[in-house]
């Protein structure tokens, strides 16, 4: 049984997965350019799931499952792997934390003005920038998967009022309100800070646009950790542009990295971190045992964890 993963794996890393599996032999490659010409006898094949992965299965005719190193999996489902009998998994699961943590950065950067300070530190400049209490303030979490729900435990130590969006009104303990998605015009219009955590979909493409922007609350503030892909940046830059948000915090972009000239940069009013909200040293090693716990039940012919539902693309 032959594994690729396509990112860097040490040597030590390499051999325990081996050892784990009778008869296992693992390789990796840093792009699925490099891993191309290797793939032709691979049963299993670990990517992020923004890597092309329609000329690895081309290349690939045995290949059995297709596990993505993230949560989203929008590039994975190609047309080879929507034809084929292929089993798709993901990490969901595996992000929660670091993401959550990063939300929780960058909410209390943008509401304390931590990049105005660090500014004027720099130019030895004493003077009070504004600042935004949490406590009390009204907060939307469009898209409560587990890293919604990951983010309102830890905005509960900050006795906010929590409000979740999602698919259906099923009850969810830590939130004070649960609305629909289609029911976000209610939402908006009340809410202090705006957490986008969908996932990316064709439901969801260009979810929040300038109708949605108009909708939220004025000088509130938006924050995307989730996928680009649902936020027109267009009429995102509108709405701080006018001044009618204060400020955005934003991990992920429609063109990465974010060209140097694109106006984000130049916005004083808006946070950037350059697609690193799961990222930390910790996330390698929960992606490497997560990817074993799979691979172990795929050896034993049992169910694996977190299968993707191709038709709804998580």
């Amino acid at each position: 049984m032959k594994l690729i993963i396509i990112n860097k794996l040490s040597p030590e890393k390499q051999k325990e997965f081996e050892a784990f599996i009778p008869g296992l032999s693992v390789e990796w490659y840093l792009s699925p350019k490099e891993a191309l010409p290797h793939v032709h006898d691979a049963d299993i094949i670990a990517l992020w799931g923004f890597q092309n992965v329609e000329p690895l299965l081309q290349a690939a005719p045995q290949v059995k499952w297709i596990h993505s190193l993230s949560d989203g999996v929008e590039r994975l489902l190609s047309p080879s792997m929507l034809n084929r009998s292929i089993l798709l998994t993901n990490s969901r699961g595996v992000h929660d934390i670091a993401v959550a943590e990063h939300t929780i950065a960058l909410l209390l950067a943008l509401t304390r003005s931590i990049p105005t300070a660090i500014r004027q530190q720099e130019q030895h400049i004493w003077k009070r920038p504004r600042a935004f209490l949490l406590h009390g303030k009204t907060i939307a979490i469009i898209g409560y998967g587990n890293i919604g729900r990951a983010i309102a435990k830890r905005l509960q130590g900050f006795n906010c009022h929590i409000i979740a969006v999602k698919n259906h009104h099923t009850k969810e303990d830590g939130v004070n309100e649960i609305y629909t998605t289609n029911e976000i015009n209610q939402v908006l219009p009340k809410a202090d800070v705006t957490i986008a955590a969908l996932p990316s979909t064709p439901e969801t493409d260009q979810f929040f646009n300038s109708e949605k922007f108009n909708l939220m609350k004025e000088n509130s503030y938006f924050i995307n950790i989730a996928r680009a892909s649902i936020v027109n940046e267009k009429d995102l830059l509108a709405a701080l542009t006018s001044g009618h948000l204060s400020g955005a915090g934003l991990d992920v972009f429609n063109k990465e990295p974010l060209p140097y000239e694109h106006p984000f940069w130049a916005m004083k009013q808006v946070i950037i971190t350059p697609h690193v909200a799961s990222w930390t040293p910790d996330t390698w090693q929960r992606l490497l045992e997560l990817l074993k716990d799979n691979l172990k039940a795929f050896y034993e012919s049992k169910p694996l964890k977190n299968i993707v539902d191709k038709g709804k693309g998580y």
